[in-house]
Parts: C-alpha cells; sequence; structure tokens
C-alpha cells in the first residue's frame, strides 16, 4: 500500500466518555479525506467498536487508534490496539477465528442468535458487524506479551 495522504493518531485510557468524540473526529477526517460520507459513517462505526472493545476488555491504561486515508485508492485502513490480559487474548483470538470463518453474513447472524441468549451481558457482536457492514478486511495480531491490534482495511 502506498502512503497515506493524511492519518490521524489518538491515544486515550479506558474511559467511555472519549470514544464518541472520537467517533465524531475519525468520521468528520474521513468524510473529508474522501469526500465519501457513507465511507466515512462504516469507518467511524466500525472504529468505535473497536474502540468499546478496547475500553472494555482492555488491561491497561493505554488505548491507540490510527487511522490512515489513501485517496487515490480510496482505501481507509484503521487499526485499534491495546493490551489484553493472558485470557482477554486468547478469547479474542477465538472469536476472531470464529468470525472469520465462512459467510460474513451468516457469522453474523450466529453472533445475533448467540448474543441473545447470552446471560453474562456481553453481546460479542462487534466483528462480526464490521465484517458484514463494511465489507473490510479485518486482520488481528496478538503478540506475547497480549498486545491486541485489530485493523479494518475497506477499500
Amino acid at each position: 500500500m502506498s502512503k497515506p495522504d493524511g492519518y490521524i493518531e489518538i491515544r486515550f485510557g479506558p474511559r467511555w466518555k472519549y470514544i464518541s468524540p472520537a467517533r465524531v473526529f475519525i468520521q468528520n477526517f474521513i468524510a473529508i479525506a474522501l469526500s465519501d460520507q457513507a465511507k466515512a459513517d462504516a469507518i467511524a462505526m466500525a472504529t468505535s467498536e473497536l474502540l468499546e472493545n478496547a475500553v472494555k476488555y482492555g488491561a491497561s491504561e493505554d488505548t491507540h487508534c490510527i487511522v490512515q486515508a489513501f485517496p487515490e485508492t480510496g482505501v481507509i485502513q484503521a487499526s485499534v490496539t491495546n493490551h489484553a490480559t493472558e485470557q482477554g487474548a486468547r478469547e479474542v483470538q477465538a472469536l476472531y477465528n470464529k468470525i472469520m470463518s465462512g459467510d460474513p453474513l451468516e457469522a453474523y447472524i450466529v453472533q445475533m442468535r448467540e448474543a441473545a441468549t447470552r446471560t453474562d451481558g456481553k453481546s460479542q457482536l462487534g466483528l462480526a458487524r464490521i465484517r458484514y457492514e463494511t465489507s473490510a478486511d479485518v486482520k488481528l495480531d496478538v503478540t506475547p506479551d497480549h498486545k491486541v491490534t485489530i485493523t479494518i482495511i475497506v477499500k
């Protein structure tokens, strides 16, 4: 991939109050960078989902988000990174493997059905929703020290 025309980088502690302003900022950045409101809305939703998960399940005070715009190709790449517990890292890896296998719509429907029967308050819909609604390439990287990075690429 070529060098981005523009990018934003956001870092904050695990605070819910920062997610909504970050979403609006990301949405406006993409809308300006690509002149594509639909893509801006989709990426803002997806990044917001990832930020919510980072805040909810993170094991550190640092949530890191980078959004890059490639206007010449219309590609947007967004990454969210945080540290998880060992168990959290295993759980996100297992969920990712499950959601990435098969058809995006089928995976989303399966997750919605499971969410309806869960009693632990966790829907686990975010990745399935992102994959289905944005048609994004979704990549997961988990390091040995449990740093979790989820990257979405929307073309």
